[in-house]
């Protein structure tokens, strides 16, 4: 009978905990959540070549994004929400042509609005960092306070100092870099972006109009001219 009980209430445990799981009111273990999420992406495809990649989004803290990727991102290429024991592709870029930025936000914007979060100024901070890695940007490269001029003067000298420059701006800070202001209906950034990646490492201004509860309502970005050393007047507030 003892042992009937005890297996009966490790049952029970168990059970519950499953459901906790499932219901996303408790996180699984990371390595669980990966292997959903390639199971999810990569099946029935081989699975064990999968390589799966966390991306970080502090605000969300009941749901985890990943990248999963095979051969290099030249065969499967999605990116992979998991909520609970329950995966959810936001976005197929592998596909021929690729899901539209547009339906990527709508997708992203309807799971994060079932959180029903209600972000301060330093949430939106974290929330809009989140959105430039889900871009497949780098926080770190938001420019700080004069980086401008840092970047033109970077120019100037080489790709050596270039690099120097970049290597310098502190990853602790970046979220930091990003300046946001509450209005009425949510919050505006207005972001210096130091795109790296890009032929002739441009400077993008990036303007972000953010939700109360994390949504993006809008998003513009452009390009400045490469001798810009001054932040040029806004071409006026994002819309919806």
């Amino acid at each position: 009978m003892r042992i009937s009980r005890l297996l009966a209430g490790i049952a029970l445990g168990l059970f519950l905990l499953m459901g906790l799981w499932y219901g996303g009111w408790l996180l699984p273990p990371e390595g669980l959540s990966r292997r959903l999420a390639a199971f999810h992406a990569a099946f029935p495809g081989a699975m064990g070549e999968a390589q799966v990649s966390r991306i970080d989004c502090p605000p969300l803290r009941r749901l985890r994004l990943y990248v999963v990727c095979t051969r290099d991102c030249e065969g499967i290429w999605r990116l992979v929400l998991v909520k609970g024991l329950r995966a959810t592709t936001l976005a197929n870029l592998g596909r021929t042509p690729p899901d539209s930025p547009s339906m990527t936000r709508q997708r992203t914007n309807a799971a994060v609005g079932r959180e029903a979060m209600r972000l301060d100024a330093g949430g939106a901070r974290e929330m809009i960092a989140c959105y430039l890695r889900l871009d497949g940007l780098r926080p770190e490269l938001v420019l700080p306070p004069g980086g401008l001029d840092a970047v033109a003067d970077a120019r100037q000298e080489g790709d050596d100092a270039m690099q120097r420059l970049a290597e310098s701006l502190d990853q602790r800070e970046a979220v930091h870099r990003i300046l946001v202001e509450e209005g009425p209906q949510g919050f505006e950034a207005d972001v210096l972006y130091w795109d790296t990646w890009r032929t002739g490492h441009p400077v993008l201004r990036i303007r972000i109009g953010l939700a109360r509860d994390g949504q993006m309502r809008a998003l513009r970005a452009w390009q400045l001219p490469v001798a810009t050393r001054e932040i040029p007047p806004p071409m006026g507030s994002v819309a919806e």
